[in-house]
């Protein structure tokens, strides 16, 4: 049974992602979902790649991005809590990050190597910390969060976007 103390005291909207996570063991669950969207970006066909489901979405690749992209902001804040930092940490524009690659056009063999390696990187940053580093607060876009919830929320935040491409761009 998934202990939901872990996140109790968590942004509200952060619970909907934590929701979609099966276990308490944050490295298991990081390696699992690495899976899972390794398999998911595998099967996206390449006329589909710069697809998006309707006006104004993200397409096929965007949306990977964002995946790639929150996870290093992510794990970024988890390092500064992790490390007992106290300095309050800004919000960041999810848009602007993937308006600013519009130029850049990246084959589907170079976001499945980047996704693997940020994901790499997520679970050896993860590997480095104890209980107390897990579960200090620090403040991030205003909220108080541990390095703890941002790894579950890394988690819960790609299983919500995997779960958009499968149901709205009709993959996998």
């Amino acid at each position: 049974m998934k202990d939901k103390s872990i996140y109790a005291s968590a942004p509200a909207y952060y619970q909907y992602y934590f929701d979609l996570i099966e276990s308490n063991d944050l490295l298991r669950e990081l390696r699992l979902n690495e899976e899972e969207v390794c398999n998911v970006i595998s099967e996206i066909p390449d006329q589909t790649w710069h697809y998006a489901y309707a006006e104004g979405k993200w397409t096929c690749a965007e949306l990977i991005r964002h995946i790639i992209e929150t996870e290093r902001v992510f794990s970024y804040r988890a390092l500064r809590f992790s490390r007992f930092d106290q300095t309050a940490l800004p919000g960041f524009d999810e848009n602007k990050f993937i308006d600013a690659l519009h130029t850049v056009k990246f084959s589907q063999d170079h976001i499945l190597r980047d996704f693997k390696a940020v994901r790499a990187s997520t679970i050896a940053l993860f590997e480095t910390m104890n209980d107390e580093m897990l579960r200090f607060a620090g403040n991030a876009n205003g909220l108080s969060v541990t390095a703890e919830m941002l790894g579950y929320m890394i988690v819960g935040h790609t299983k919500h976007h995997i779960q958009v491409l499968q149901d709205r761009y009709v993959i996998g």
